[in-house]
Formats: structure tokens, sequence, C-alpha cells
């Protein structure tokens, strides 16, 4: 496989308790990561996993935006709703690992813009087939559920 257009992500995390600290590499970006007090931690950022959902809602527009732009397709806006059904057995250690944890994704775009229903059908397509985030999240099994619609 041609390794091209491979990028590598860097990030450091520093934690002493509660909250982590988290520092992306080569930028100016440092994010904190909690838990809500009733789980131990401060709540003073979002969880692990509220930042990994708002990264796939994330993924989902950008991929959105350079896609509309490769089939000159007017899309003015695009509202993403995203659940992620996730079982905590190995997280709690209920379970010796985490494998095959994250079980459903639901995922639902309503695009606005002048565009047709076929238009918005190979959009979202085409999203969700590029997306590394939602891939990572079919190679692990998980069953994806996407509706992408014209507003």
């Amino acid at each position: 496989m041609e390794n091209s257009h491979l990028e590598t992500f860097k990030a450091e995390a520093r934690g002493k308790g509660w909250p982590t600290t988290v520092v992306i590499t080569n930028t100016e970006w440092t994010l904190k990561t909690d838990e809500p007090i009733e789980e131990g931690g401060s709540n003073t950022g979002p969880n692990p996993m509220q930042l990994f959902i708002a990264s796939l809602a994330g993924c989902q527009n950008e991929q959105a935006q350079v896609v509309a732009e490769e089939l000159s397709l007017n899309m003015t806006q695009i509202d993403i709703k995203v659940e992620i059904d996730l079982d905590l057995s190995g997280f709690m250690g209920m379970s010796d690992h985490s494998n095959g944890s994250y079980k459903s994704v639901r995922l639902d775009a309503s695009v606005t813009g002048d565009l047709s229903d076929e238009h918005v059908k190979t959009l979202g397509q085409k999203v969700d087939d590029r997306c590394p985030i939602l891939a990572l999240l079919r190679t692990s099994g998980c069953q994806i559920e996407s509706s992408w619609s014209k507003r």
C-alpha cells in the first residue's frame, strides 16, 4: 500500500489524579479530559468518549465539506447528530478487555443547500466511506446506521 499521504498525529498526556491534560504535539492545542464527579472525576472537561463522539461529528462535517467541493455541490449547512452505544464492561474491569465494546452508531445528517436528493445520497455515501473515524468504528464490528437527508 502506498503511504504517500501518511500523516502522523502525536499527543502527550499527563495525569496526576483527575483531570488528564493532553497536549497535541506541535500545535497550540492543550485539552483537558475528566470524568463527572459522581464517577470519581472533578468534572473540569469532557470525558474521552465525549471527545471521541465530537471527533466523529467533526470528521463527518470536514469530510462533507471536502466531498461537496469535489462534486461542486452547493451545500450551505450540515447538521449532524451522532449517538454511540458503548459496552463499558472492559473499562470497568467486569471483562478482561474492551474489544468489541462499540456496539452501534446512529448518525443523522441533514443537509441544506441547492442539492437534489440524489446529490445528498451520493454525498452521504462518499462521506461515510471516507471518514477515518467512522471507518475505525466500522472495522471494530460496530453496527452503523447512517441517514443523510435534505432539509
